[in-house]
C-alpha cells in the first residue's frame, strides 16, 4: 500500500475541521440519554405498549430507529456504536418474534420478516446493510446476510419468493414464509377511512359507491374498496421489489459468490424490459403470469406502491434508483444509469413550469376523478384544493433532490449536471440555504452539496455542520422536556428522538450523498480507515473535506488537530473498493517526500498573512494504482490529496485493508 507523509503545519485550524470533530464527539455522547430513558436495559423498545400486540407493520420502524448508527461507527464515532447496533437488532429480532401478525405467523420468523412490502422491508434492513461494512468480519452478520438473500433466491423450501420463469417476485409482499397474497386477504380487505390517508387520495377511481375519501368512512365503501385492492393489487410484481436487491447484493459483498450477481442482475434486466414495452416508463404492476396490467384491467398503473397510490415516483423511484445503483455495482456497466435516468427524463417532459422557473413533474399517473386530497407543495386547481390532473397525470411537484443528485452521481456527466441544476425548486430555493425541516433520513441538503461542489456555496461545510449540531442539541433539549406518557407512545417514538444525523459527515467527509432511504447501500467516492486502531473510520483528530467531484478525480483536505500525536489514515476508494486510485498529487515540506517520486516546481518561500515566511518543499505526484492508499499526518498538519480514480472498476466487497476475509 502506498504511504504517503503530510507535514504542511496549520497557524490556524479550519473552521469546517472543528466542527466536524464537534459533531463526531456530540453524537457519541448524545446517544446515552436515549438509550437511558426510551429503550430497555436489554435493548428491546418500548413500543408496542402491550405484549398482546399483533398486526404486519413497524418492525422496520423499530430497526429504523437505529438505521444511521452502524454507518456513524464507520465514519469514525465511539466504538460503543459496533455494539450498540448489533445489541439492538438482535433485541429487537427477537422482541417482534414474540407478536402476532394476524396470518397464522409471528412478525418475525427466522429472524426475517414475514412478510411486508418492500418499502418498509428497505427502510429497516438498511440499518443491517451498514453493519456488514461496520463488521463485515462478525460471523453471526454474515451468516444472516447468505441467508436472508437465500429467502429471495428460493434457497429455503419454505419461503418462495421468486419465480425465475416469469422473473417476478411476484407479490408485493414477500419475506420469510414466502410472497403470498395473505396479507390482504385479512388485514386489507375493509379499507376503512384512517386521517393519514387524506394526504394520499384513492387507489382507484372507479370503485362503486366510492366517489371520494369520505365514502370510506362507511363500511359500504370501505369494503368495496378493500375488495378492489384485493383483487388488483394483492398479486403480482411491483417495482419497490426491486429494493430486494440491495438484500442479495449484501451477499455479494460478503461472499463474492457470482449466484447473488446474476441474481440483482436478472431481475434488474427483467424490470429494464418493462420499462421499455411501456413505452419508456415503468410500469407498477406485472401479473402472476409476468404480463403488464394483467390483474387491473390491462392498465399499467394501479399497482400496490405504484404510479396511482400512496407516494407515485416518490417510492417508485426508490426502486429504480436503489436498483440501477447495485447493478451499476455489482455489474460495473454504466449503462444502468439509464434505468433511473429515461424515469426522470420521461416525468421531466411531461413537466408544468412556472413563472420562476421551477419544474413541476408529475409525481403520479391514473385515471381522471377525485383529487381533493391535502397536498403540500404541489400545484392546484384554481379552486386552490384540487389537486391539478393532466394527460392521464397528476401531483405536479417539484422533484425530491436525492434523485437528480444521485443520478449525476453514479455517471458524472455534465447532461446530468444540467438536468439537475434545472430540477432545482427555484419558488422555495433548495440550493443556495440551508432548510430546517426533518425528513427520516435526517436529510435533504443535496442540491446545496452540489453548489458547494461546484464553487457556487462556500460556506456550505460550516453551515451544514452546524445545522447537524443544531439537531442534536435540539432533540436533547427536547428528551430534557420531555413529558409524554409511554403508554402513548407511536412506532416511531425514537426515530422522532434519534441524536444520530449524519448528513454533512457523509458529504464532507466521503463525498457521498445520503443513501436512498428505502434499502439503498452506501453510495461513496472515499471511505477511511483508522490504521492504527485497525478499524473503519476517520482517526481521532482528523477531519477530511471532499472539495471536488469529477468522473476522474477527487480533491479531499485531511487535517489532523492533535497538538502532539500523529495519525496514520487509510484512504479507500469507494465504500465497497469499486473504485480505484491511479494517481495522486500533494505537497510535502522539506525531506518527507518518497522516493522516486515526481516532484514539481520547487517553491521555496510560502508568504504568511501575517507578515513572517514559510518554507515549504514540492507538490509531488506519484502513482497508486491500488484501492487503498495511507496518509501519515503529522501532528497540526494538513494535507490536500488530487487524486485521480478510475470509477466501478473493482469487484466490490466488504474486504477490509488489513486482511482478506471475503472468500469469495
Amino acid at each position: 500500500m502506498r504511504k504517503l507523509h503530510a507535514n504542511l503545519a496549520f497557524h490556524e485550524p479550519p473552521k469546517w475541521a472543528l466542527l466536524e470533530r464537534q459533531l463526531i464527539e456530540l453524537i457519541d455522547e448524545a446517544v446515552e440519554p436515549l438509550l437511558a430513558r426510551y429503550v430497555r436495559p436489554d435493548g428491546t423498545m418500548l413500543w408496542p405498549t402491550t405484549e398482546t400486540h399483533t398486526g404486519i407493520d413497524a418492525l422496520d420502524d423499530m430497526y429504523e430507529s437505529f438505521f444511521n448508527w452502524p454507518l456513524f461507527y464507520i465514519l469514525g464515532g465511539h466504538e460503543k456504536f459496533k455494539q450498540l447496533s448489533k445489541k439492538e437488532f438482535d433485541a429487537i429480532t427477537e422482541q417482534f418474534s414474540r407478536y402476532d401478525s394476524g396470518t397464522g405467523h409471528k412478525m418475525v420468523e427466522k429472524e426475517y420478516e414475514q412478510g411486508y412490502d418492500w418499502f418498509h422491508q428497505g427502510e429497516g434492513y438498511t440499518m443491517f446493510y451498514h453493519m456488514g461494512l461496520m463488521d463485515p468480519n462478525d460471523p453471526k452478520i454474515k451468516e444472516r446476510a447468505i441467508r436472508y438473500a437465500g429467502l429471495f433466491l428460493n434457497e429455503d423450501p419454505e419461503a418462495i419468493n421468486y419465480d425465475p420463469v416469469h422473473r417476478t417476485i411476484p407479490y408485493p409482499h414477500s419475506g420469510s414464509k414466502g410472497a403470498t397474497d395473505r396479507n390482504f386477504k385479512v388485514h386489507f380487505s375493509g379499507w376503512h377511512y384512517v386521517d393519514w390517508m387524506k394526504h394520499y387520495g384513492l387507489h382507484y377511481q372507479d370503485v362503486p359507491g366510492v366517489r371520494t375519501l369520505d365514502d370510506l368512512k362507511h363500511e359500504e365503501g370501505a369494503l368495496a374498496m378493500g375488495k378492489a385492492i384485493v383483487e388488483r393489487a394483492s398479486r403480482g410484481d411491483i417495482p419497490l421489489n426491486l429494493l430486494a436487491t440491495s438484500m442479495v447484493a449484501n451477499a455479494y459483498l460478503h461472499t463474492g459468490d457470482p449466484k447473488y450477481k446474476a441474481w440483482v442482475k436478472e431481475y434488474v434486466d427483467a424490470w429494464v424490459d418493462r420499462a421499455k414495452q411501456n413505452g419508456g416508463l415503468i410500469p407498477d404492476n406485472v401479473g402472476l403470469n409476468g404480463i403488464i396490467g394483467e390483474h387491473t384491467g390491462g392498465k399499467w398503473y394501479g399497482g400496490w406502491y405504484g404510479w396511482t397510490w400512496p407516494h407515485g415516483w416518490v417510492s417508485i423511484g426508490q426502486g429504480v434508483g436503489v436498483a440501477a445503483q447495485n447493478a451499476l455495482l455489482l455489474e460495473r456497466d454504466s449503462a444502468y444509469i439509464e434505468f433511473l435516468r429515461s424515469q426522470m427524463t420521461i416525468m421531466n417532459e411531461k413537466a408544468i413550469v412556472g413563472d420562476d422557473g421551477t419544474r413541476y413533474l408529475p409525481n403520479k399517473f391514473g385515471d381522471p376523478g377525485w383529487h381533493g386530497y391535502v397536498t403540500s407543495n404541489i400545484l392546484l386547481e384554481d379552486d386552490g384544493k384540487t389537486v391539478v390532473y393532466k394527460d392521464g397525470a397528476f401531483e405536479f411537484t417539484p422533484i425530491e433532490p436525492f434523485y437528480p443528485t444521485h443520478l449525476w452521481y453514479m455517471s458524472m456527466q455534465e447532461t446530468d449536471h444540467e438536468l439537475l441544476k434545472s430540477l432545482r425548486n427555484y419558488a422555495k430555493p433548495d440550493y443556495n440555504q440551508i432548510r430546517y425541516f426533518r425528513n427520516k433520513d435526517q436529510a435533504g441538503h443535496d442540491y446545496c452539496w452540489v453548489s458547494y461542489l461546484d464553487g457556487e456555496y462556500p460556506s456550505y461545510p460550516e453551515e451544514i455542520l452546524t445545522y447537524n449540531l443544531t439537531q442534536v442539541y435540539q432533540r436533547l433539549s427536547f428528551m430534557r422536556s420531555d413529558t409524554e406518557d409511554p403508554a402513548s407512545y407511536r412506532d416511531d417514538y425514537v426515530q422522532i428522538r434519534n441524536t444520530v444525523t449524519l448528513e454533512g459527515l457523509l458529504q464532507l467527509t466521503l463525498g457521498a450523498p445520503s443513501p436512498l432511504y428505502n434499502g439503498g447501500l452506501l453510495m461513496a467516492r472515499l471511505r477511511y480507515y483508522d490504521a492504527d486502531a485497525k478499524r473503519p473510520g476517520l482517526p481521532p483528530d482528523v477531519a477530511a473535506l471532499v472539495e471536488k467531484l469529477e468522473d476522474e478525480r477527487t480533491i479531499v483536505k485531511l487535517v489532523n488537530l492533535h497538538p502532539t500525536q500523529p495519525r496514520n489514515v487509510i484512504l479507500q476508494a469507494g465504500a465497497f473498493g469499486e473504485h480505484q486510485f491511479t494517481d495522486v498529487t500533494y505537497t510535502v515540506f522539506g525531506s518527507a517526500a518518497n522516493d522516486g517520486s515526481e516532484l514539481g516546481a520547487l517553491t521555496t518561500m510560502e508568504k504568511l498573512p501575517s507578515g513572517l515566511y514559510n518554507p515549504i518543499a514540492a507538490k509531488i505526484t506519484e502513482k497508486v494504482d491500488g484501492k487503498w492508499l495511507c496518509v501519515a499526518i503529522e501532528l497540526g498538519s494538513h494535507t490536500t490529496l488530487e487524486l485521480g480514480m478510475a470509477r466501478f472498476v473493482n469487484d466490490p466487497s466488504y474486504q477490509e485493508p488489513w486482511g482478506e476475509h471475503n472468500a469469495g
